[in-house]
């Protein structure tokens, strides 16, 4: 080996060697210069994606944390760790659905600009189509007679025959175009449609969960004040704080048709629901309660009535025609008997057709319309799992009040700034649709008013 070759090799080593010795400092400043931090909205996706990666794991140590705190006897050292743990949990988690809405934000554009996009397309090809067809309608004018007397010759004929075949293929392409172009364009706005909702939903929660963190800081701030360390005070405010909770947890909502459901599972189902779509359980129980509710009991005027019992009205029934399709349908799917289930009868003073089904009282096209492909089913499908959705079931028909109540509270956002307004407003529109104006002030702030108090005892229970 020449000497030159030898200095070479020498110096690659030593460069292999420096580069094995000093690579674990080099990965270690790596992986710590991005951490589960504030969310810069111009940060690059990537940056993004690993602060998203870093939030996970700082939420799953938090939860592990939680695990052994709630295994240690309760004391009030531990509580007091266990309320700091759940918060910090809490925090982290609200970071993590920073980035996804940050994210969920940038999708929404890129929506938006692609519809753009396609409309420019489609502008074009309505352009180029009005052309055609006038092209298409000169060629046509030309009567047989005008052609036996026009001083052109048969090839002349022949060749205006070629352009007026090429003329419709190509107007028969721009149409197909322009079919695709518009099957396209519906998909990106039902996509757009769906990130809105998710982006809405997120936000929704973030403001859940940041109260959340704020009540148990002050619940943490309240034991020290009140016990001032001792253990013996803590241990009396615990026994006298239990007696309230276990009143609330075995609160019972009567639901006809579905035996009776403590407050403490009937907030378990909605729970599902508040993490998917971002509607604050107090105000869907709040609904289900004045919505199916007697004597403030959830389902017990579910219905006394069936779809086809004779009624005094156009349609001859308790149910109006329009709804019987949608009905029939549904029930055939999950497996029920029409005429033994039980529907809401109407009320006079609301209308001359009743027919609501379940504990959340929908209507059949407003659940599923199959002739429209429109409704609540799919949706709750997708949050529940549950296939074929049912308004009869609980889990579906509370999610399902959840995602009806977040598309009412989207308009509503736009009228009334005030929490309270708002949801008097949904309310009153799940209760009347288009005529909830009327409703607001009645039938919408009896929910509103109640979502307060439900709201109290759900502090308590998470409080624990």
């Amino acid at each position: 080996m020449s000497l030159k070759k030898y200095l070479n090799f020498k110096l690659f080593s030593l460069l292999a060697l420096l580069f094995i010795a000093f690579s674990p400092f080099i990965s270690f400043a790596e992986d710590t210069s991005i951490s589960c931090d504030v969310v810069n909205e111009n940060e690059r996706p990537e940056v993004l994606d690993k602060k998203f990666l870093k939030c996970q794991e700082e939420i799953m140590r938090q939860q592990q944390l939680i695990q052994e705190k709630e295994k240690e006897a309760a004391s009030l050292q531990r509580d007091l760790k266990l309320i700091t743990a759940k918060v910090n949990k809490t925090k982290t988690e609200i970071k993590a659905r920073d980035i996804s809405i940050v994210n969920i934000e940038r999708d929404i554009d890129k929506k938006n600009q692609n519809i753009e996009e396609i409309n420019d397309r489609m502008g074009d090809i309505r352009t180029s189509t009005a052309e055609l067809i006038r092209e298409t309608a000169d060629l046509e004018s030309i009567t047989l007679p005008e052609i036996i007397l026009d001083s052109r010759n048969i090839s002349e004929f022949f060749m205006d025959l070629h352009s007026f075949e090429s003329v419709e293929a190509s107007l028969r392409e721009t149409l197909n175009n322009y079919k695709e172009l518009s099957k396209k364009e519906e998909s990106a706005k039902r996509e757009l449609n769906e990130k809105k909702n998710k982006e809405r939903g997120l936000k929704s929660l973030q403001e859940i969960e940041k109260r959340k963190t704020e009540l148990a800081e002050a619940e943490k701030a309240r034991i020290l004040k009140e016990t001032k360390g001792e253990e013996i005070k803590y241990k009396s405010i615990l026994a006298e704080k239990q007696i309230v909770i276990n009143k609330i947890k075995n609160m019972m909502l009567k639901l006809t048709g579905g035996g009776e459901l403590k407050f403490v599972e009937a907030l378990r189902l909605v729970r599902v629901a508040e993490q998917a779509v971002g509607i604050r359980a107090a105000f869907v129980l709040s609904i289900l309660t004045q919505e199916s509710g007697m004597d403030g009991a959830i389902g017990a005027n579910l219905g006394r009535c069936f779809y086809n019992t004779p009624w005094k009205n156009k349609s001859g029934t308790v149910m109006s025609s329009t709804q019987k399709p949608s009905y029939l349908a549904l029930l055939s799917e999950i497996g029920k008997n029409p005429n033994t289930t039980p529907v809401s009868c109407p009320i006079s003073k609301d209308g001359d057709y009743g027919g609501a089904m379940g504990p959340s009282q929908f209507m059949p096209k407003t659940w599923w319309d199959p002739v429209s492909g429109t409704g609540y089913k799919k949706r709750t499908e997708k949050v529940t799992g549950n296939v074929p959705a049912s308004p009869f079931n609980n889990l579906d028909a509370f999610t399902a009040t959840a995602l009806y109540l977040s598309d009412a509270l989207e308009g509503c956002e736009k009228i009334y700034s005030s929490k309270y307004s708002r949801e008097s407003c949904a309310a009153a529109k799940y209760y009347a649709g288009s005529n909830w104006k009327k409703h607001m002030n009645g039938y919408g702030a009896r929910v509103a008013n109640r979502a307060i108090e439900f709201q109290k005892d759900i502090d308590v229970l998470d409080s624990q």
